[in-house]
């Protein structure tokens, strides 16, 4: 390794022929007056970050006969290579084997292969929760989170100066399982299902900041709410609330300009666990998952203005959750499963078909979301770690990434804000966690 030559007031430095390895980064600190520098015929793999950085006069850079490992700690000389006004000599890479024999002179980006990603805790909310959902408004983001074991809907917001998510508001109820966001001609509502006592749509009030109860919904219609869904069709918004009774009726709300009202039931007696809108070949879809049967696929009919059933996903019993999700053009569904593995189907020819099965015993929930480009699915685990993966695009499929530990994890959201990612984990057995997903530079 060379030390550093601070005091030395030469314009021309020859360190050849040594067999080092690399340079310490304060190896030519000072040396603003060098001209002329030669490292050649050494065995350099690497050197550090900046190590040029006070050469401020140099003419010549002579790097030959070295053994560079193009990988990315090369990735600041590649940048100071094309930025550089000094004559340096071709940077002949000796390693990795796909690089072998190439010139770092050459070469554009390392990008892809320099940049890692992690998910990093950031906050914990000291309760238990089942879903979170999220909704933007007036320039600030807000989450919403529901707690049966604390009885309540939390409304938290994301607090610009503290940079984390403070209580914002609590919509208190009976076991509430569900509480989910639409915000409507600048109108804030949140649906709160509950297990018991009913399910309520609360408003925002402006004046008095905070959510204050705005409609009832059909105790006779729900009994036992597993899941909401909130889309848009055209200009009308509905949504549709999953029962998992065992008389269970999962039924379609629209709004009216004045509240939700009962617009159609659907598939009748056989405990749903969940539902999820999509657009098929440019056409609105819904699917219901079920205990009891396989997931049914319904489609809205233009003419008469209610979903049709239009058919089933085979094969796939006792699916507890549905997810659609695209990678570039290509439109994909995880579909969760408690015993057996979870699959991941891909849409192609009026039909969904499997390509990759995930391990999933205890899983109740099979997430999609996506960073950056990069792409991943977490999946939650009631006995052992919680998995995330990582979309492979020259395999397409996903590996795993990385374990990360809650208690009976019910739901991950996503939540952007201030130019910052992050999951909402929920647990059905300890606290909800908020992790934040990092960008990480291999190269630094």
């Amino acid at each position: 390794m060379v030390t550093p030559l601070c005091h030395q007031k030469n314009a021309i430095k020859f360190i050849e022929s040594n067999k080092m390895e690399t340079a310490s980064s304060n190896a030519f600190r000072g040396l603003r007056d060098l001209t002329h520098l030669s490292l050649a015929n050494n065995n350099i793999k690497a050197l550090p970050r900046d190590v040029f950085i006070d050469l401020d006069s140099l003419i010549e850079l002579d790097l030959r006969g070295n053994a560079f490992e193009c990988d990315c700690r090369a990735k600041w000389l590649m940048t100071w290579l094309k930025n550089t006004n000094a004559t340096v000599s071709d940077v002949v890479c000796a390693g990795p084997e796909d690089m072998k024999d190439k010139r770092l002179n050459d070469m554009n980006s390392l990008h892809n292969e320099c940049i890692s990603t992690d998910f990093v805790l950031h906050q914990s909310v000291a309760s238990e929760s089942l879903s979170v959902d999220t909704f933007s408004y007036k320039n600030d983001v807000y989450v919403t989170i529901a707690a049966p074991s604390a009885e309540s809907c939390m409304v938290f917001q994301w607090d610009h100066i503290e940079m984390n998510f403070r209580t914002y508001d609590n919509i208190t109820g009976q076991s509430i399982v569900g509480c989910k966001s639409v915000v409507i001609q600048d109108q804030v509502f949140v649906i709160v299902a509950q297990l018991f006592g009913g399910s309520h749509i609360y408003k925002f009030d402006e004046d008095q900041s905070r959510f204050s109860k705005f409609q009832d919904i059909e105790v006779s219609k729900i009994s036992k709410p597993n899941d909401i869904e909130v889309f848009q069709i055209g200009s009308d918004w509905f949504f549709v609330i999953a029962d998992s009774s065992k008389a269970g009726l999962s039924t379609l709300y629209k709004w009216n300009d004045k509240g939700f009202y009962s617009y159609q039931s659907l598939h009748e007696w056989y405990r749903d666990t969940d539902a999820e809108f999509l657009d098929l070949d440019g056409k609105a879809h819904l699917i219901l998952a079920s205990r009891s049967q396989v997931p049914v696929i319904y489609q809205w009919s233009r003419s008469n203005q209610k979903f049709v059933l239009q058919g089933e996903i085979p094969h796939m019993e006792d699916v507890v959750a549905v997810k659609h999700f695209r990678i570039k053009e290509e439109l994909y569904l995880a579909m969760t499963r408690y015993i057996g593995d979870s699959k991941i189907l891909r849409w192609g020819t009026k039909q969904f078909a499997e390509v990759q099965a995930l391990p999933s015993r205890g899983s109740m929930i099979l997430q999609p979301f996506s960073f950056k480009e990069r792409y991943y699915l977490a999946l939650g685990s009631d006995y052992t770690f919680s998995q995330i993966y990582l979309w492979d695009d020259e395999n397409k499929l996903f590996d795993r990434f990385k374990e990360v530990y809650i208690q009976a994890p019910r739901s991950f959201t996503v939540v952007s804000t201030d130019r910052r990612d992050f999951i909402f984990t929920s647990s059905f057995k300890g606290n909800t966690q908020i992790f934040e997903h990092i960008i990480i530079d291999l190269s630094l």
